[in-house]
């Protein structure tokens, strides 16, 4: 009972479970853009010929997840989008409004991840539209890993930011 009571602290900012999770979402969303690990990417510009095993390999991955993020967008799509706002306009209105600071901790993980997902999906339906192939479709993959990059970046900063703004909040009653 006591790792329940740990992991639903009130003071989530100041937990270890808070900032490992920060770390693994941030890095996972970094290494894998559009599910694609980036090594992939990295060995299949390496090779000299477009049409090596690993440019194929990748190739062939970013197409499938490609298809799998438009299908899935398109079958779920309004849905998913209802049921993700709803989840985080909950989480953030009892967050501010009602001062619970897991509900703080928890949006600021689940709503840059929310951004990224959205960038990913419109990635997938610009491949799909444009046709791309080769080093343009893994340059659009590259791009879209930085863009993680920057979110995941700004993210942390805001986490941070928030956790700082506890502290003062608990130290000098507003």
């Amino acid at each position: 009972m006591d790792i329940v009571r740990e992991f639903m602290s009130p003071d989530s900012f100041w937990t270890l479970w808070f900032w490992i999770a920060h770390v693994v979402a941030w890095s996972m969303a970094s290494h894998f853009a559009m599910g694609v690990p980036y090594d992939m990417i990295v060995e299949a510009n390496r090779e000299t010929a477009e049409d090596g095993p690993w440019a194929r390999a990748t190739e062939a991955m970013i197409l499938a997840q490609a298809f799998r993020f438009t299908a899935m967008a398109r079958r779920f799509g309004v849905a998913a989008a209802a049921a993700v706002a709803f989840l985080l306009s909950m989480l953030v209105t009892l967050g501010l409004h009602t001062d619970i600071e897991f509900a703080r901790a928890v949006a600021t993980i689940l709503g840059p991840l929310t951004l990224i997902y959205v960038l990913t999906v419109r990635t997938a339906f610009r491949i799909e539209q444009t046709h791309a192939r080769g080093a343009a479709l893994r340059r659009m993959i590259r791009t879209q890993r930085l863009q993680n990059q920057m979110i995941g970046l700004m993210a942390i900063a805001i986490a941070v930011a928030v956790a700082v703004w506890e502290v003062m909040r608990n130290i000098v009653p507003i």
